[in-house]
């Protein structure tokens, strides 16, 4: 299952890659995976996603000391990098998404500066979203 999943997600990176490099500030969307499929979101209360980024987007290789600084999201909502991988050319970096308040819902895009120390090396965007709960 995972080389199919692999395999997709290199396609997707190619076929993207050709539009995307227009400029260095470009932000470039990005696929999530866990539990053997592929998504277009990160959901909240979940420590179970990755992101994978073509290694090609942060030079070739799995940088040191990485970082992710994010914006976009409401006020209590984090994504926190919880450890980076190589498969393949891809780079997973697992992520823990929360948030401090369930009975508000999320639907809003997460920009992620991708860094290693003070470099940034990517910029990539992903929906986050998360359902209100009323008690």
């Amino acid at each position: 299952m995972r080389p199919s999943i692999l395999s997709l997600l290199t396609a997707l990176s190619l076929a993207a890659s050709p539009a995307l490099a227009a400029s260095a500030s470009t932000v470039y969307p990005v696929v999530a995976m866990g539990d053997g499929q592929i998504y277009n979101v990160l959901y909240t209360e979940s420590s179970w996603m990755s992101l994978a980024v073509p290694l090609s987007d942060v030079g070739g290789s799995v940088p040191s000391n990485v970082s992710l600084s994010v914006s976009g999201l409401p006020e209590g909502t984090t994504i926190t990098l919880d450890g980076v991988s190589q498969v393949g050319d891809l780079l997973l970096l697992d992520v823990t998404v929360s948030r401090d308040d369930d009975r508000m819902g999320v639907h809003d895009t997460a920009i992620l500066a991708l860094k290693s120390g003070d470099q940034t090396l990517t910029t990539l965007s992903i929906p986050v979203v998360g359902a209100a709960y009323n008690e």
